[in-house]
């Protein structure tokens, strides 16, 4: 299965991204422990001085998960479970406030790939959602869409996104890969971000 060509560009263009902003930020880091190398080796201790210039240079790698989004690959593989776990969430009621504690549902498929390696996908979070810095509740019962999967469904991830493809044998509702959005499978563009529907 390929994808369609406006989100194989998104992609790239998302790759690319990471990767410069990645160099930008190295760079800086790297620029700020060469400047001021000799007032923090002077004026600090050696242990300071050592734990200042491992927190600037590997920043950068944890602000764009770089290079793990970079390494991460295609797969495909077969539904071999379907459940759903209770955890724990936490959102911000306002800038600056604390973070708030909530239960949520998550809908976890087990997959097993073509490679024969076993994984574990979240597909749907039904809790409290933020929507413009307050918290709504989520549309929906888990109880009533957990039944959209079923053992045997294929589940399709492309290199670079985030979301699945999930062929479905019992709904005819598919998430887009780009923003993960429920599109009737008819639909050739996704009602929310615009992208291709993969078929």
């Amino acid at each position: 299965m390929k994808l369609p060509k406006d989100v194989a560009n998104y992609v790239r263009k998302k790759v690319i991204k990471c990767v410069a902003i990645f160099s930008v930020l190295e760079i800086i880091a790297l620029l700020t422990v060469v400047l001021s190398w000799k007032y923090f080796a002077a004026e600090t201790n050696p242990v300071f001085h050592t734990i200042f210039i491992l927190v600037l240079c590997v920043t950068p790698f944890l602000v764009t998960k770089f290079p793990w989004s970079i390494i991460d690959k295609s797969w495909n593989g077969i539904v071999t479970e379907v459940y759903v776990k209770d955890e724990m969430g936490s959102y911000t009621a306002f800038k600056g406030g604390q973070p708030r504690p909530y239960p949520k549902y998550v809908i976890y498929l087990k997959v097993k790939t073509d490679s024969g390696e076993e994984k574990r996908i979240a597909v749907r979070e039904f809790g409290l959602r933020v929507h413009v810095a307050f918290p709504v509740p989520n549309e929906g019962d888990v109880t009533k869409h957990v039944d959209e999967y079923s053992v045997g469904d294929r589940v399709y991830h492309f290199y670079g996104l985030k979301h699945y493809y999930i062929e479905k044998q019992s709904f005819d509702m598919v998430e887009c890969v780009v923003c993960g959005t429920q599109n009737h499978k008819d639909r050739d563009d996704c009602i929310e971000c615009g992208h291709s529907i993969v078929k």
